[in-house]
């Protein structure tokens, strides 16, 4: 006897956010997502080079709380330039890359400066222009390196363990890898940027299987920024210029997308709206055209919870655009 098992379906499921900086509620162009103790998320927005306020990373919950910012645009200990990628590790710490600078910085649960770390090169234990991370069962953090082709794993403090990739388009090669997480299994799955594709890996590093080629059809990429896996291994990518999120079975079978559904606002920006009626009436009377509203924008972060919550920041209209996967 034959058992067929059903193909998950996925729901629209929420929208946060709005485009506002600090103090208020809101996000500018939010570059990625992580999730930390409890659930809660950490988005982190990087955006105009000449605003302060362009560069931070907010704190918020399922309900729209919004819980607070830290970090700004510069150079200091608290402080980003080219802010890539945030990432939380089992105590609630918040790390943020920075590709200018060439390091990480450290921040409390609270939002307050601990530490940083980093040195620019292609040596071991060096990088340039760090983007994505994760961190492993161990608590030891993995990190696209993405100018150095390759991807190294370091202790949360910053001390070199073992690497693996090189330049090329060849199995386990990267060109500019971008995002990465893990499965269930420790697995590596790595946005290969300018390669268009996805890659798998052991946890020691051996390639195991590759997903995508450039193009705009189903099942190709036109660089892909980050990838998520859920407990069942169901792959979802950020396919950034085709303006998408693809998703693929364990096996790497193309299954569905997603173009984007906003039904219509989050809690933030009715608030918004409701503060200042007059002027956002004007505004809303010029709109021609609301479909893009609904869509998917340059989605460039994405994540999965333990409630098979796929969380994407959809960048280009400073939103999270979340989904609910639905059986398997």
């Amino acid at each position: 006897m034959t058992t067929t098992v059903a193909s998950p379906t996925f729901k629209y499921y929420q929208v946060i956010g709005n485009q506002s900086g600090p103090p208020r509620p809101g996000f500018t162009a939010p570059i990625d997502v992580a999730l930390g103790p409890g659930g809660l998320l950490h988005v982190l927005s990087s955006y105009y080079e000449y605003d302060a306020k362009s560069k931070f990373v907010v704190k918020c919950n399922f309900n729209e709380d919004y819980m607070g910012f830290f970090g700004a645009k510069g150079e200091g200990d608290e402080e980003f330039t080219w802010p890539n990628s945030v990432a939380v590790d089992k105590s609630g710490n918040v790390y943020v890359s920075d590709e200018w600078l060439n390091r990480v910085t450290i921040f409390s649960p609270e939002g307050k400066f601990v530490g940083k770390w980093g040195v620019k090169g292609n040596k071991n234990g060096q990088w340039e222009r760090p983007a994505g991370m994760v961190f492993d069962a161990d608590n030891n953090m993995l990190v696209c390196d993405s100018l150095n082709h390759r991807i190294q794993k370091f202790t949360k403090d910053g001390e070199y363990i073992s690497k693996f990739g090189k330049f090329g388009a060849g199995h386990g090669e990267f060109n500019m890898p971008w995002g990465i997480c893990l499965d269930r299994q420790s697995n590596v799955y790595v946005a290969d940027w300018r390669n268009d594709r996805i890659q798998k890996f052991s946890p020691e590093g051996k390639f195991m299987m590759a997903v995508g080629g450039t193009g705009s059809g189903d099942g190709q990429f036109n660089r892909p920024a980050d990838v998520a896996v859920d407990a069942d291994g169901y792959i979802y990518a950020t396919d950034w210029r085709n303006d998408r999120v693809q998703v693929f079975d364990p096996q790497g079978r193309y299954v569905t997308k997603f173009l984007g559904d906003c039904p219509g606002y989050s809690k933030w920006a009715v608030d918004r709206m409701a503060s200042n009626p007059e002027n956002m009436k004007e505004q809303r009377d010029l709109v021609k055209n609301f479909t893009p509203e609904r869509v998917f924008y340059q989605p460039t972060g994405i994540v999965v919870d333990d409630q098979n919550r796929i969380i994407v920041t959809d960048t280009g209209r400073h939103r999270l655009q979340i989904y609910q996967k639905q059986g398997r």
